[in-house]
C-alpha cells in the first residue's frame, strides 16, 4: 500500500464512523452531507430506496438504529479509478418500521471525491 493510500483509507474509514453514528442518533444533516445527491440504498429486501426517503424515515425514526457495531476484522477497502468500496459485516440493532431486532447485515458502500471532498454514492445491505 502506497503511504497516501494508508491516509485516504483511514478518511474513508472514519467517514464510514462518522455514517453510522449519525444513522444512531438521527441526525439527517450530518448524512445529508455525506451523501451524495444521488445516493440509493439498496435494502435487505432488494428495495432500492432513493435519498430523499431514506433521509425522511431515519429523521421520523421509522427506522430507529439504536446501535451498530462493525466487526472491523471483516472490513476491506478497494479503490478503483476515483472510487472506493468498503465492504464488511456488524451488527445492527434497530427498530424497522416497528419490528426491533439485531440485524446481522453485511454491508457495500461505493464513495467518490468530488470537489476534494468523498461522497457516498451508494450503500447497498443483505443479511449473513
Amino acid at each position: 500500500m502506497k503511504p497516501n493510500q494508508h491516509v485516504q483509507h483511514a478518511e474513508i474509514l472514519r467517514l464510514l464512523d462518522d455514517y453510522h453514528a449519525a444513522m444512531v442518533t438521527a441526525r439527517s444533516d450530518i448524512l445529508e452531507n455525506l451523501v451524495d445527491s444521488e445516493f440509493t440504498l439498496i435494502h435487505i429486501t432488494g428495495y432500492v430506496q432513493p435519498k430523499a426517503e431514506w433521509l425522511s424515515v431515519v429523521r421520523s425514526r421509522d427506522f430507529d438504529y439504536h446501535s451498530i457495531q462493525v466487526d472491523a476484522s471483516t472490513l476491506t477497502v478497494e479503490e478503483m479509478s476515483g472510487t472506493v468500496v468498503i465492504n464488511g459485516r456488524g451488527v445492527f440493532n434497530a427498530t424497522i418500521n416497528g419490528l426491533k431486532a439485531p440485524w446481522r447485515l453485511q454491508f457495500t458502500l461505493e464513495f467518490t471525491r468530488q470537489k476534494g471532498q468523498w461522497r457516498l454514492m451508494h450503500a447497498k445491505y443483505g443479511s449473513y
